[in-house]
């Protein structure tokens, strides 16, 4: 797990907000907060804090209006936008999450298939939110698994047509070859970014800042990216 975790939320605004479409993100001592306007009403928020298992109680935390009155308190030295929209947020769209990932060494020797069987999205290499790419990762994994599964004629199965698992095997290793090392970069990448965020000042953090420039060096590395065609 991350030492980090998120409250989530959506926030209506009957009158219409004023944000114009436009991603915002606030950060103050390790807690960030977030806002993604949905439409013209209603805005997606999400707040991120440092995990204390002492002070932080996940059964209580339940409690749509122990989160919601904990992240005000996280929140007072935030702009007061932020604030209200907190106050105003639907309480039946509340969460409360630890946030987790699958480690990258895991995905570099983990096995994700056997036989007719395979493993894909967040199954396969569930990460933290931090760069936005969970979703896309998966739509790569249907891309390429469709791809590879036709390569080898398994598109043209008619209804009751019979599958040599041999052939469905064969097609899964492949899904699985080409799509550990970009899944395994974005998850190093989810990973470092996570636990900077999660990190304070000291030895542990210029490690991670170091690994980070050295593996990294280009900002918009994971979104540069070609699956190839269906």
């Amino acid at each position: 797990m991350f030492p980090l975790c998120a409250v989530r939320g959506l926030t209506n605004y009957p009158n219409g907000d004023s944000y114009d479409y436009v991603f915002a993100r606030f950060m103050k001592d390790n807690v960030i907060i977030g806002r993604i306007p949905i439409d013209d009403n209603s805005v997606y928020w999400f707040c991120s804090l440092p995990f204390n298992p002492k002070a932080t109680d996940e059964k209580g935390w339940k409690d749509p209006e122990v989160i919601r009155q904990s992240t005000l308190e996280l929140l007072s030295d935030f702009p007061q936008e932020a604030q209200e929209m907190i106050e105003n947020t639907d309480m039946e769209s509340l969460s409360f999450t630890h946030l987790r990932y699958r480690a990258p060494r895991d995905l570099l020797m983990g096995t994700f298939c056997k036989g007719a069987v395979t493993v894909a999205g967040d199954a396969m290499h569930v990460m933290g939110p931090f760069l936005g790419q969970g979703g896309s990762a998966a739509l790569e994994d249907a891309i390429v698994l469709a791809r590879t599964m036709a390569q080898l004629g398994l598109n043209n199965v008619g209804s009751g047509s019979k599958v040599t698992i041999h052939g469905v095997e064969k097609a899964f290793n492949q899904f699985v070859k080409q799509r550990r090392m970009r899944t395994l970069w974005l998850s190093l990448q989810t990973y470092l970014t996570g636990m900077l965020s999660g990190t304070s000042l000291g030895p542990k953090k210029i490690l991670y800042i170091l690994l980070f420039k050295v593996l990294f060096r280009n900002p918009n590395g994971h979104i540069d990216y070609d699956c190839g065609e269906l």
